[in-house]
């Protein structure tokens, strides 16, 4: 098993390669709808648990992070990918070898000694990157398994989506649900693994019609604002909006060629 090795330098510095380079030549914007640790008291354990389709995942985790002031974020990550990208340890990943029963057992005794800490875990249940579409979702034991070891941690789902619309770069969003509390040690792991399955599929389902909304009716998403916020909780047909943007880049190369048509120099 190859270990996290958080490293702040190399952190700060990544972080800014990340959030100056990589993302933005890749997205138009990066929303947040929810907060990381809303509902849930600091001094408890938290597992994260979210959807994967896309190799992106990890670096939109890496500056959801940031973003968010927290450094106590880890997320196990597959060995090979890991031994191929080692850099990764220095920003939370550690790994985990699938093919192998007693590595696998190690990753987890890992991960259990993490949240037990009172460090936050992630965890991809999943597996591998699916796609985004892949219906049911299909969740890997590991997390029922660290869950009836540590029965006091809340879980917190998490879904990305991924939309290409309107413009030339993708837009992705990151839904922070509602934390679930449970006394992990009654149940069965294929209770919980069928709880976990269950919620953070119509999570992901509800996210996905908030994206096709939002591509159907742009004009009636609004940058955040509390208010609006107010009223999509109280009038739920309308559009959200996100609670907060964690990045948004330059003009795309459609709103560029719209600019100069209008007889306007583009923006960068």
């Amino acid at each position: 098993m190859i270990p996290a090795e958080h490293s702040p330098a190399f952190r700060a510095l990544f972080d800014l390669y990340n959030r100056r380079y990589l993302l933005p030549r890749a997205f138009r914007c990066i929303n947040l709808y929810g907060s990381l640790e809303a509902g849930v008291d600091r001094q408890r354990p938290i597992l994260y648990i979210a959807n994967h389709s896309s190799w992106w995942d990890g670096l939109l985790l890496f500056h959801l992070w940031r973003r968010s002031g927290e450094n106590h974020h880890y997320v196990m990550m597959d060995e090979q990918q890991l031994s191929k990208y080692r850099f990764f340890r220095k920003l939370g990943a550690y790994s985990v070898d699938k093919s192998s029963a007693g590595a696998s057992r190690a990753s987890l005794r890992y991960s259990e000694d993490l949240l037990l800490a009172g460090n936050r875990v992630w965890l991809f249940p999943q597996g591998d990157i699916r796609h985004l579409e892949s219906r049911p979702l299909i969740l890997q034991s590991g997390a029922a398994h660290l869950l009836r070891r540590v029965p006091q941690a809340a879980v917190v789902p998490v879904t990305f989506y991924y939309t290409q619309g309107l413009h030339s770069k993708s837009e992705v969003s990151l839904e922070v649900g509602r934390p679930l509390m449970e006394d992990w040690s009654v149940l069965d792991r294929s209770a919980i693994m069928a709880m976990l399955q269950d919620e953070l599929q119509r999570q992901l389902d509800r996210h996905r019609d908030r994206a096709i909304q939002a591509v159907n009716h742009p004009k009636s998403v609004q940058p955040p604002d509390p208010d609006r916020v107010i009223e999509a909780v109280n009038h739920p047909k309308s559009v959200r909006p996100p609670d907060r943007e964690l990045l948004r880049t330059g003009l795309s190369v459609n709103e560029k060629f719209d600019r100069v048509r209008r007889g306007r120099r583009p923006a960068h």
